[in-house]
């Protein structure tokens, strides 16, 4: 069966949607089963796990298409010749991990983790050549079968953890478990590889040498992304205790269907804009952003305001009571939502000034480490979340200016202030009246739950009759959606 662009991305979507959401529902279990410390040490493990794996991966996943698309090339020698070396990256990064245990082990003085590193060595050789094989199903159209694979494993995953949590007590049988689910995961991946790749072609030693100088400057990128991600836990893990990780690491996320409305608008919007750009039709950008940032802004914002009116219970209802510390971890962290309103990448790259975004991240991921380290000295966990949006929001405001440069325009042509100002003002009152009742019903949880949906319904009707989302953005993309759907389920059940 032969799947749509379009089909192919939603039904990826889909299958990554129901891993995030196993991830979701997963994680209330782990806090309420295990201590602290063992929930902390499970953290700090997976931190190790995703920085190696994205030194070690060295992003051969991306240089994977670029060679796989050259007709010139012989597609199973590019295939093998990356397989392998991602093999062997794999076994170094598994060596390395090996040696460094009581280096890692004494850096977040935390002896629990010294076992749970040696049985997750086979989880990172597992999750190296993972990203690669992705890469190359996807590129070849498999999108079903990488869809289902991931489906699979991941709620395999939750019956590992369940029977080892809830069986045994024991993290260690879950590390163990896990490391035998990442090689089950390349086993599966591979085994569905276009036998034309598997069963012909060679190692090329010029060629892996070209793909590791294109992937060198790529590879440098994403390891300082991931180091971005990481740093604000792995220095509270060094300089506060497990427990305090813990706390963190509980409270550090956003909320998933945010996140989610954000890649998918900016997925959506950047071929548009890459178009307009091509032809300058400068103007046409400028009013294109700025109906897609209110836009966004309109969905995204009162769910921000929502929760940072009820994090604690909020936060209490999906972790517990013993989890009423990382609420304000949460609320900091979801300060985030205020820049998740626009791709602030997009004219740069295709403007080509991608440099520009490289050393911004590089002197502002400085600035994050130093930032970390004073504030978490004097606020505790709570400085790491400052951190990470401070980091966040200075990111956001480098590129506004140089897309502002670019453009020749000011910031206030991207943002339309007196429309988020509405946005806001309206959350804004709608939460305080919200909050009102909820300390009049006894600080109730189930109250905030209840009143959800009505204070989203009450927002959206107040929105739309005040026009303050503009209906064509989306009324285009429904409409586009729906002709491929529909043109995609004739073409099927012929």
């Amino acid at each position: 069966m032969s799947f749509s662009k379009p089909t192919k991305v939603l039904v990826l979507a889909i299958g990554n949607g129901v891993n995030i959401l196993i991830n979701f529902l997963a994680l209330p279990y782990l806090v309420r089963s295990l201590t602290y410390v063992d929930y902390g040490s499970y953290g700090q493990v997976l931190i190790t796990i995703s920085l190696l794996q994205g030194i070690f991966t060295f992003n051969l996943n991306q240089v994977a298409n670029i060679y796989l698309a050259k007709a010139e090339n012989n597609s199973a020698s590019v295939f093998k010749t990356i397989f392998y070396s991602s093999l062997m990256l794999a076994l170094i990064g598994g060596l390395l991990m090996l040696v460094s245990v009581p280096l890692i082990s004494n850096s977040f003085n935390n002896v629990n983790i010294e076992m749970l590193l040696y049985l997750s060595i086979f989880n990172l050789i597992g999750q190296i050549p993972i990203p690669i094989l992705l890469s190359v199903l996807i590129f070849y159209g498999k999108v079903k079968e990488v869809s289902l694979i991931l489906v699979a494993t991941n709620v395999f995953k939750v019956v590992i953890l369940f029977v080892a949590i809830n069986y045994f007590q024991s993290v260690n049988y879950l590390m163990a478990g896990l490391s035998f689910l990442s090689l089950l995961q390349v086993v599966l991946l591979y085994v569905f590889i276009p036998n034309g790749l598997r069963g012909s072609g060679d190692f090329d030693k010029k060629l892996a040498r070209f793909i590791f100088m294109l992937a060198a400057p790529l590879a440098i990128t994403s390891i300082i992304e991931k180091l971005v991600i990481y740093i604000d836990g792995v220095m509270i893990s060094t300089m506060l205790t497990t427990t305090d990780f813990a706390i963190y690491r509980a409270g550090a996320f956003e909320v998933p269907f945010v996140s989610a409305l954000y890649g998918s608008v900016a997925t959506i919007v950047m071929p548009e804009v890459a178009k307009l750009f091509a032809n300058d039709k400068f103007d046409e950008i400028i009013k294109l952003k700025r109906k897609v940032i209110s836009t966004t802004a309109f969905f995204v914002y009162p769910v921000l305001v929502y929760l940072l009116f009820f994090s604690l219970p909020v936060v209490v209802l999906y972790l517990s009571d013993k989890y009423s510390a990382s609420a304000i971890v949460f609320a900091i962290f979801n300060f985030a939502l205020l820049i998740r309103v626009n791709d602030y990448q997009d004219i740069i790259v295709i403007s080509g000034n991608s440099k520009f975004i490289f050393f911004s991240v590089i002197g502002l991921t400085i600035l994050n480490v130093i930032l970390n380290y004073v504030l978490i000295s004097w606020v505790g966990i709570n400085g790491g979340a400052i951190s990470y949006i401070v980091h966040l929001i200075l990111l956001a405001g480098l590129l506004t200016y140089k897309t502002t440069r670019i453009m020749s325009c000011s910031v206030f042509d991207f943002f339309d202030i007196r429309n988020i100002s509405k946005i806001l003002l309206i959350a804004v009152t709608l939460s305080f009246l919200i909050w009102i009742f909820y300390k009049w019903s006894g600080n109730s949880v189930y109250f905030v739950v209840g009143f959800a949906p009505v204070y989203f319904l009450i927002f959206l009707v107040i929105g739309y009759k005040m026009k303050l989302i503009d209906e064509s953005i989306f009324k285009q993309m429904f409409s586009k959606f729906s002709k491929k759907i529909s043109r995609n389920g004739n073409r099927n059940s012929k």
